[in-house]
């Protein structure tokens, strides 16, 4: 769905688990406070089984202040400054969404052994954030239950979508009831969002996934009443930019335009080409408008079957239209480094140091065997995003051998990275930047290189969000 950029699971509060939270809230925090300390919005709490040193508190993807965490396992942020809104706490690789006023105290507590299902909040706005968590759940169990109802009509499939908004409603009306209060502006906005936004995105997905389902030849024929929620939604509302479910549903809405765009004139049959003349004309927020722009430019470059003539279009717009010179930059690296790494082509020696400081040849370890050569971003959302991907490609094709690289950190911190995510010591490598071939990898995407079992390369430049990503690695399989 979208837990990238969600809230996660979480239990409401029993007696005992009530108890035991507020018990380490006083412990943290302490029973009296300053009159400069009362003006301060606390957030601490306990992790149990920690993995790493620090948690970290951030907004929009931007660190605000860490937290080193004491030998009890307790941690505790201070904020002098805080505005109302929407907060992330980072805690090796993974990550909780928490929604925070001016002069709060909110206490966390979690088992990093059972992260999604041991996470507790207590303490003001605690159950607020116990809401909007139990409202992404709800969701979850709702879409996993609901993968025939694309086959129902439109006036069926309406129904039940309208029927479970109107469930949601009463839900969040008898949470500001029990409140006691009205909710915040911005609370009501997000946890509406919340409410509406995923449904939108069934709508949006409704006739394509209609038409596979009944095996339709074209598109089902929709009411004008339809997409009548689309009057009502603004595409360029910053508030709500990071926020996953509003964050999807856009994304969602401006792919599918896109794709519309080729159906409705097959001429225009550059999706990515499209993609991006949309949002350019429809997005205005400058910063997303030039991200979206450059992951279009990304999905076409790790492409295999994109025509030149095609990636040539995409490029020449993208540099004509993206105003962000880093990653303009980045794209320019980007080309340069798919070039250097041909399909087809053997891939080169890289030499590279395993955990006990030897050298090795990653040629050796891939050697008569299908292997994908993964690098490790530095962003704690797309660490977690390859973390729990690996694990599941890992599963489903276990004669591929997967090999990662580190490219940034410290060798210190390297093996600390290693340790905190229990990866095996024996697939993990650190690539030195005097390396000659570190031109050939350096940047900050979480990007993978595909290499049949003859040493030739299938995809030099691919990621492993990358749709196309499982595609390509049954087709190598079969090989």
């Amino acid at each position: 769905m979208y837990k990238h950029k969600y809230l996660k699971k979480n239990y409401s509060l029993s007696p005992v688990n009530l108890f035991l939270s507020v018990g380490v809230l006083l412990l943290t925090f302490g029973c009296t406070h300053s009159s400069d300390e009362k003006n301060m919005t606390y957030f601490g709490g306990k992790i149990k089984n920690p993995v790493g040193e620090y948690v970290y508190f951030s907004k929009n993807e931007k660190v605000i202040d860490s937290a080193k965490i004491d030998v009890q396992n307790k941690f505790s942020f201070h904020l002098d400054s805080i505005e109302l809104g929407l907060y992330t706490f980072n805690h090796g690789p993974e990550y909780q969404f928490l929604y925070l006023e001016p002069k709060d105290s909110l206490l966390i507590y979690l088992n990093t052994w059972d992260f999604d299902e041991s996470l507790i909040f207590s303490g003001t706005q605690g159950a607020k954030n116990n809401y909007l968590i139990n409202l992404y759940l709800e969701q979850e169990k709702f879409e996993k239950n609901f993968k025939q109802g694309f086959r129902l009509s439109e006036e069926e499939f309406s129904r039940v979508i309208d029927k479970e908004i109107e469930s949601r409603i009463d839900t969040y009306n008898n949470l500001v009831e029990l409140e006691g209060e009205e909710p915040s502006e911005f609370f009501d906005k997000i946890a509406k969002a919340g409410i509406y936004f995923p449904f939108y995105y069934l709508k949006e997905h409704y006739p394509f996934k209609n038409k596979r389902a009944l095996k339709l030849k074209t598109l089902p024929v929709l009411s004008e009443n339809f997409y009548s929620y689309r009057k009502t939604v603004d595409i360029n509302d910053d508030a709500l930019r990071n926020y996953g479910p509003y964050y999807t549903y856009v994304l969602t809405y401006l792919h599918l335009k896109a794709y519309e765009e080729y159906l409705n004139n097959p001429e225009k049959n550059n999706v990515s080409l499209n993609y991006m003349k949309i949002v350019n004309s429809e997005i205005t927020d400058e910063d997303f408008k030039n991200k979206q722009l450059a992951m279009s430019f990304w999905s076409s470059l790790t492409s295999n079957y994109m025509s030149e003539d095609d990636l040539k279009e995409v490029s020449e717009y993208f540099f004509e239209n993206c105003t962000d010179k880093d990653l303009c930059s980045e794209i320019k690296k980007s080309v340069k480094q798919k070039a250097q790494l041909k399909r087809g082509e053997k891939f080169p020696e890289v030499m590279a140091y395993n955990v006990d400081g030897e050298e090795v040849n990653i040629n050796s370890i891939a050697k008569n065997s299908n292997a994908v050569i993964y690098f490790w971003p530095k962003h704690l959302g797309r660490v977690k995003m390859l973390d729990e991907k690996l694990a599941s490609l890992q599963k489903e094709y276990p004669d591929v051998i997967f090999i990662g690289i580190e490219r940034d950190k410290s060798n210190e911190d390297w093996v600390k990275f290693i340790e905190s995510n229990h990866l095996s010591k024996e697939s993990q490598f650190i690539l030195p930047k005097n390396s000659d071939t570190y031109a050939y990898f350096e940047g900050d995407m979480a990007r993978t290189i595909i290499i049949k079992s003859n040493g030739n390369i299938q995809n030099g430049y691919l990621f492993f969000n990358d749709k196309n990503f499982d595609e390509q690695l049954k087709k190598l399989n079969k090989q």
